[in-house]
């Protein structure tokens, strides 16, 4: 299960890098600046879209079948990526590659939070989602490296093959939800995946929180983090640093930042999430405010790097938050589309943000980043004062 889902969070970070470095010249080539929006738009746009189809059917038909669809879609974008040289199949490939990583996100979350013992339960949600980070990373760092375009695209048709090898093992011994199996009356199925689990405690039982609290503050906590990311590691780069070497520094920066920050997270968010929600999104609006502080400095890298490290850091916090609370506070018969609804609020935002922020003064940028993230800061004072602990909670809520 954990190898099946790290894998494809491994991919969407690959995919979803792939965008930002072809809007920066990496791919077939410098775009014109209408070319480049284009391209950084596909994302935002097409991952919504598989995330909330996908929420659906994942809901309806099994966490497991929904792996096997996503995962071909993403594998014949990717080699169509790979074999672009112009803009017309650049774009395809991007279109099926961003809606596949975008629907699986939703199977892998439920799946990981459903067959994951509970005190293992947000360690696991949030190492694995950082492999997304850690895919973007690694992507983003070869293209560094590597000068030519030619060399470019072994390696991402080399990665890919690798991993998809890696999820058509995993995936065919990969075991139902037990969560999922027992609410559509398959029982005995239930029974013997969950006994091939070793859980040993079903959770505390609590009464569901409100559904116009927890998505309200989801939905803020979700803008702020997803919005606040994409900008600050994919778009700032293009838009404000204009240069391909810049652009993929700034990128891998950025990963590298997220990635780290998972595997320190993992342990914190374990012992509660309602007190590590306040300080991540407190702490990610104090070094937005600090980048702010000092724009006239930003060209100078040894200030910029450090600062947007950090920074990321506490976005990736932030966002091992909402990838446990979403599935934690979510009953098992609607997981799939409850957190598909919820993502769609910053999918729709994020991209109207990359479009508008198009053609701003980096200072403008930056403020807006600043308010994204006192709107997270809120939301998370907000839960912490009224919401519920869910470090121990069954997630079989009794009116699901």
């Amino acid at each position: 299960m954990l190898m099946s889902s790290a894998s494809g969070l491994t991919f969407w970070g690959i995919v979803a890098t792939l965008g930002p470095l072809a809007a920066a010249g990496s791919i077939i080539g410098v775009l014109p600046h209408s070319y480049k929006v284009l391209v950084l738009l596909i994302g935002p746009l097409f991952v919504p879209f598989g995330n909330f189809t996908m929420g659906i059917l994942t809901d309806r038909i099994g966490r497991k079948k929904i792996f096997l669809i996503t995962m071909i879609m993403y594998g014949i974008g990717i080699v169509i990526i790979s074999l672009s040289y112009t803009f017309i199949p650049l774009i395809i490939g991007l279109m099926l590659a961003e809606f596949g990583v975008g629907g699986e996100e939703i199977p892998s979350l439920s799946l990981v939070s459903e067959d994951s013992p509970i005190s293992q339960r947000a360690k696991w949600l949030t190492i694995i989602s950082d492999f997304d980070n850690i895919g973007s990373a690694i992507i983003a760092g070869l293209f560094l490296v590597l000068v030519t375009s030619f060399a470019d695209r072994v390696v991402l048709l080399l990665a890919a093959s690798f991993l998809i090898i890696v999820m058509i093992f995993s995936r065919l011994s990969l075991p139902e939800s037990f969560k999922w199996e027992n609410i559509h009356g398959k029982f005995e199925n239930s029974i013997k995946t969950r006994s091939s689990l070793y859980i040993d405690s079903a959770g505390e039982t609590v009464k569901k929180p409100s559904y116009r609290l927890t998505l309200s503050v989801l939905m803020a906590m979700a803008i702020s983090q997803y919005t606040t990311f994409g900008l600050m590691a994919y778009i700032i780069g293009p838009y404000e640093f204009p240069g391909v070497f810049t652009d993929d520094m700034i990128i891998f920066v950025a990963l590298l930042g997220a990635s780290v920050a998972g595997f320190i997270a993992a342990p914190l968010i374990t012992r509660g999430r309602k007190k590590y929600t306040l300080y991540s999104y407190g702490l990610g609006f104090i070094s937005t405010v600090a980048i702010f502080l000092v724009i006239p400095l930003l060209n100078n890298v040894l200030i910029f790097y450090p600062l947007l490290f950090f920074n990321m850091m506490m976005s990736e916090f932030a966002w091992a938050s909402r990838t446990t609370l979403e599935p934690e506070l979510s009953p098992t018969r609607i997981r799939g589309i409850f957190m598909g609804t919820v993502r769609l609020a910053p999918m729709i935002v994020y991209p109207l943000l990359v479009y508008l922020t198009s053609n701003v003064s980096i200072r403008v940028f930056i403020i807006i980043n600043v308010g994204l993230w006192l709107l997270g800061f809120i939301a998370a004072i907000v839960w912490h004062h009224y919401g519920i602990e869910t470090a121990k909670v069954n997630i079989d809520y009794p009116e699901a």
